[in-house]
């Protein structure tokens, strides 16, 4: 019998689930707050229209104009000559010239845009971003299955043995001297 129980109960924790649940949707996680966080490997990810991106502080970026845009130009200023006017000077840069952007300049961006993010580059998420469980938490499956098998083993362990077939467990005699 006992043979049994253990076939029976290894028989039942290998079998897949039949159980489905299908009428439960599982709702995620949203943040409510802004949250500091670092990725963990290198992601694709898009940003919405209108957020504020800094370029690198180390080095320049060469980028391509794709519109004809007015740019407003600074009087160069010299340790002996003061340049004094009146009304900044206005340029219009034609479409497809090449800038130099200088290090932590913003940029807000004008349409959706998919960035590649490395690894390990700390970014801030926004209130109401869905996050999702992507690991499995092996040792609490662990120690549930541990639990599990323990109190079987246990209950096995604690039952005697029926010698004489008679439905009850037999009392083991011991002799008196």
């Amino acid at each position: 019998m006992k043979k049994l129980l253990i076939l029976l109960l290894c028989f039942l924790a290998s079998c897949k689930s039949v159980c489905t649940t299908s009428m439960m949707q599982p709702t995620p996680d949203v943040l409510s707050k802004n949250t500091d966080t670092v990725v963990a490997k290198d992601t694709i990810a898009e940003i919405p229209k209108g957020t504020l991106v800094k370029t690198d502080p180390d080095e320049k970026i060469q980028v391509t104009l794709e519109e004809d845009t007015i740019v407003v130009v600074k009087p160069e200023e010299k340790e002996d000559v003061i340049i004094i006017e009146e009304k900044p000077q206005q340029i219009i840069l034609p479409k497809n010239t090449q800038v130099i952007l200088p290090e932590n300049t913003y940029l807000q961006t004008s349409d959706p845009a998919k960035v590649k993010i490395d690894a390990k580059t700390e970014v801030v998420l926004p209130p109401g971003t869905e996050i999702k469980m992507s690991r499995v938490n092996w040792y609490a499956l662990l120690f549930y299955f541990t639990l599990i098998f323990g109190l079987a083993w246990y209950y096995l362990q604690g039952k005697g043995e029926d010698e004489d077939g008679d439905g009850f467990v037999d009392q083991k005699k011991t002799k008196k001297s």
